[in-house]
């Protein structure tokens, strides 16, 4: 559903105490909590610009004063959310900018913990700062540019959808809503993958430093809820964090050759090795970065493996460092 400044028609009800400013007084319907009643004042002071805001605990409202077609945002999005359920509803703004403001619901059963992670992940991956998520609704309110709103919503749909269950495997590649500066001709995507229920939170962190460490992805989200990992930069370097996140959900397999590469690097092959199961590689992590100077590397523990990216040359000393440190037990 959208609205428009259409409903300034509403402004002719309210007073106007001085040029320019108006008052409203916004009025729960339904029972709400002194946490309900200082959320909601919060969040139009943040979404909607508003710093005259008084809320009312003895008369379950929010007062506010200011520019008219700020107020009629903000009798929108009261009234939107003064109520249980209700669809996602967007908000279309006028101005330059053209910004709008939308209201994403979220899996009724999503935890305070689960809202706050999402509402993260979305400011981390879509550049969305002006995000609030409204509990007591399960809800998560939005405003900014139309295609980082659109980006938000299809996250919320992947991780925390309003209906049904969310996805097991991987989602299709989303566009992501601005071109980051350091690659202005080559288009982002946002993607998001799953892993195995039984993962450790361990195990995700590990996953997504390894993942930062050799593709270089500084847009990472892990979240832990649905054991997934939200990944947004270049079509090449989300394809390295695929490959390493179904790499290692296969099982260990120290005689194969795990590798992948990213084009257009003189460093650009990305190896898996596996070193054994219960192995410290500490000391062949150091080996391999001081040897031959390869930075971009991670160990992992049980089974012990380290993933690195460099040098297609400097791969033969590697495998045999690696094929070493494995004979010798340690």
């Amino acid at each position: 559903m959208r609205t428009t400044l259409a409903t300034l028609a509403m402004a002719i009800l309210w007073t106007v105490p001085g040029f320019g400013q108006t008052d409203k007084t916004f009025y729960f319907t339904q029972p709400a909590s002194p946490a309900d009643i200082t959320a909601m004042s919060t969040m139009i002071r943040t979404l909607v610009d508003l710093q005259d805001i008084t809320p009312d605990e003895k008369h379950l409202s929010v007062s506010a004063r200011g520019p008219i077609e700020k107020l009629v945002l903000a009798d929108w999005l009261f009234h939107q959310l003064d109520r249980p359920g209700g669809p996602s509803a967007e908000y279309k703004m006028t101005g330059e900018k053209e910004e709008v403001v939308r209201i994403l619901r979220v899996s009724p059963t999503a935890t305070s913990q689960d809202l706050t992670a999402v509402t993260t992940a979305i400011r981390t991956v879509c550049d969305l700062q002006r995000l609030f998520p409204y509990e007591s609704r399960q809800a998560i309110v939005g405003r900014g540019a139309p295609d980082k709103i659109a980006a938000a919503d299809w996250m919320v749909r992947q991780l925390l959808p309003p209906d049904g269950q969310a996805p097991t495997a991987d989602s299709p590649a989303f566009p992501a809503p601005t071109t980051d500066s350091m690659t202005p001709d080559v288009k982002s995507v946002i993607q998001i993958f799953r892993m195995d229920p039984k993962t450790t939170n361990a195990q995700l962190t590990s996953t997504v430093t390894a993942i930062r460490t050799v593709a270089d992805i500084q847009r990472l989200f892990p979240f832990e809820s649905g054991m997934a990992i939200v990944a947004r930069d270049t079509p090449a370097k989300v394809a390295v964090a695929e490959w390493l996140v179904h790499e290692l959900a296969k099982p260990a397999d120290a005689g194969a050759v795990h590798q992948t590469t990213m084009p257009g690097l003189m460093d650009g092959v990305v190896r898996l090795f596996y070193a054994g199961k219960e192995a410290d590689v500490t000391p062949l992590v150091t080996q391999i970065r001081f040897t031959l100077d390869i930075r971009r590397l991670f160990p992992f523990g049980q089974p012990a493996a380290i993933v690195l990216r460099g040098r297609p040359d400097q791969m033969p000393a590697v495998e045999a460092m690696v094929a070493k440190f494995a004979a010798d037990g340690r």
